[in-house]
């Protein structure tokens, strides 16, 4: 579609019903025929809808209005580009207010000095309602090294610009990874060339005079928020550098320097991270020695802002990464801890191929627990026995070449010795941090099932989330596990039993999961609970797909327990005398735990009641 000469002015409002009308009749006054207005509401949940429609009845000018969901106003703006219909653009934000004679000023000073961005000067201001703007022609000017300028300095500002329509077009408009609108599009005009070899420089214009003011005080304002504010800066000069291959390399080095001083600073002051740390020895290192690869910049600004209240887009690594996850020793408890994690790696990189390499003995994922590796491992190494022994430095290993390896123990040797492994990144929790080329933020989590997922999620700004599906409302089976390996770690059968009975008065039926090392159980179980179920299992699988027909389930610290978890299904475990913050299963919501050593300060699992059971199983019914 041909452009007309004129402009379009964007406005996006986000809950600006106190200032949206005032935004609105400063822009009213200079609708002529070559001028649009498009507004975008961006998921309000005050009024401002609703005085927007107000003031638009009976407007004879062209205007669209658009009402679409919260996305930020990176996308509102992009969204909006798609109908403008003139060859320059004027964005303002919904509680700004622009000077009366903008629109005219920008338009005319853009086409004398053939610019396709023109920047004016802009305020805070207490009184926005009663203000006026002063008489002011100052003429614009080219901004001569403009990309340096902004790449360095983090410029922003949004209705205080005009850009040309096919500028826009031609740079994709905002980047859309990134919350605030703000930095990205003048990097993305002002550095345009740099993208590609053919294309030719955008030209940059400045202005003194005054194009608009805001108000200085405005409740939950997204710039006001320093965490948005450094985060989005991160990521939005990260991901300018990632596709424009032609920028100078000193430039890039003092852009990655900058960028790690803003998370160490953060780190310091606002998280509390010790000089004495991984953290600061990477600061160290890129600001003196060698700066760091710039993904590893990226990971670290997610992991600097992780637990911020923010906007953040979270994306998947789409690339095809090749991925070494090395676990020890891996029996059925040792991968069922691991399971959250592993799936939270496929979520986060889903076309990777990723090796499990089980250095001591053979691993389950190559047994009984193959079918539940299916479209998670590609590859399945164990039988190697590798990592425990010095004598190990002096014999050649050849495991492949790895764009990520992950180091799930915590023994110093076996640290050091998986750093022979070929790779471009490497991540551990062994040694606090110490040898993980991308270093925790934050206290590491006693849960190992929680530790894990949090090692994985440095390698990636996407949240982990529990199961919040909604309890059945149909199922009437409960999964019961009775068993352990360890007999301190067996709550007594009767209890179980009494339970059992509980459930069956309340139309539930109890499905005993029954392994070869409590057969003996079978006899007491048929005596005391006749419309009861006892399945016999040695097979995980069977375990998870009977669990499957359950509402939830009730277990001792076993790995039955974790079975039961892996089916998806909420889960009750009984603690004795081992930690519940250590092994409780992760997944659900709607998991509970009870601890003798929480609650009775003892690791005597018996003294837990069948009372207490009850009350914490009953939210479940």
């Amino acid at each position: 579609m041909s452009l007309k000469s004129g402009i379009t002015v964007i406005v996006t409002v986000f809950n600006k019903a106190k200032f949206i009308e005032n935004t609105l009749k400063s822009i009213e006054p200079q609708m002529t025929k070559n001028v649009q207005l498009i507004i975008v509401d961006d998921g309000s949940s005050d009024d401002s809808k609703k005085k927007i429609n107000n003031f638009l009845k009976n407007k004879k000018y062209n205007f669209k209005f658009i009402s679409k969901p919260n996305t930020g106003p990176s996308i509102s703006i992009n969204t909006a580009a798609k109908f403008v219909k003139f060859s320059h653009i004027k964005i303002v934000d919904g509680d700004d207010i622009i000077a009366p004679d903008s629109l005219k000023y920008m338009f005319s000073e853009m086409e004398r000095l053939k610019l396709d961005l023109l920047y004016g000067h802009w305020e805070w201001i207490k009184n926005i309602f009663n203000y006026k703007f002063k008489k002011d022609s100052s003429p614009s000017f080219i901004f001569n090294n403009a990309f340096k300028k902004f790449i360095l300095s983090g410029w922003g500002g949004s209705s205080n610009l005009m850009v040309r329509t096919d500028a826009f077009k031609k740079v994709g408009g905002f980047d859309e990874s990134v919350f605030v609108q703000d930095y990205s599009l003048p990097l993305k005009i002002a550095g345009f060339h740099l993208r590609n070899k053919t294309n030719k420089r955008l030209s940059v214009g400045l202005s003194k005079k005054l194009i608009c003011v805001g108000p200085e005080f405005v409740e939950n304002r997204v710039m006001s928020n320093k965490a948005q504010t450094l985060y989005d800066l991160s990521i939005a000069t990260i991901s300018f550098i990632e596709s424009h291959p032609f920028i100078d390399k000193k430039i890039i080095e003092k852009c990655k320097k900058k960028i790690l001083s803003r998370c160490w600073s953060w780190q310091k002051k606002e998280l509390g991270v010790s000089f004495v740390s991984k953290n600061y020895f990477l600061f160290l290192k890129n600001k003196y020695v060698k700066v760091l690869p710039l993904n590893h910049i990226k990971l670290i600004v997610f992991e600097t802002w992780r637990e911020s209240e923010i906007r953040k887009f979270e994306g998947k690594n789409l690339s095809k990464k090749k991925i070494l996850i090395y676990v020890g020793l891996d029996l059925l408890g040792d991968a069922l801890l691991k399971l959250p994690a592993l799936k939270f790696l496929k979520e986060c990189y889903p076309n990777s191929d990723i090796v499990w390499f089980a250095g001591k003995g053979r691993s389950i994922f190559s047994g009984k627990l193959k079918p539940l590796s299916k479209n998670l491992i590609f590859k399945v190494k164990d039988n190697i026995n590798y990592g425990s022994s010095l004598w190990e430095f002096f014999k050649k290993i050849d495991v492949g070449d790895y764009d990520i390896v992950i180091d799930t123990q915590k023994r110093f040797l076996t640290t050091i010795l998986l750093q022979r492994i070929r790779t471009k990144l490497f991540i551990t929790t062994s040694c606090k941090n110490f040898f993980s080329d991308i270093p925790l933020t934050s206290q590491p989590e006693k849960n190992l099932s929680l530790s894990l997922v949090k090692l994985v999620n440095l390698l990636s700004n996407k949240s982990f989330h529990l199961n919040n599906t909604s309890l059945s409302k149909t199922k009437k089976n409960v999964a019961i596990c009775p068993g352990a390996s360890i007999k301190m770690k067996r709550w007594n059968l009767n209890y179980f039993l009494e339970v059992g009975n509980f459930l069956i008065k309340k139309k539930f039926t109890p499905v005993f999961l029954i392994g070869p090392n409590e057969f003996d159980m079978i006899p007491l179980i048929k005596k005391s609970l006749k419309l009861s179920k006892i399945i016999k299992s040695t097979d995980p699988l069977k375990t998870i797909k009977i669990s499957k027909t359950c509402k939830f389930g009730i277990s001792n610290d076993t790995g039955c327990g974790h079975l039961i978890s892996a089916s998806g299904i909420p889960i009750l475990t009984i603690f004795g005398p081992t930690s519940s913050e250590k092994f409780s299963p992760i997944g659900n919501k709607y998991n509970e735990v009870i601890s003798s050593q929480k609650n009775h300060l003892s690791k005597n699992i018996n003294l837990i009641s069948p009372a207490e059971v009850i009350k914490a199983i009953t939210p479940l019914l």
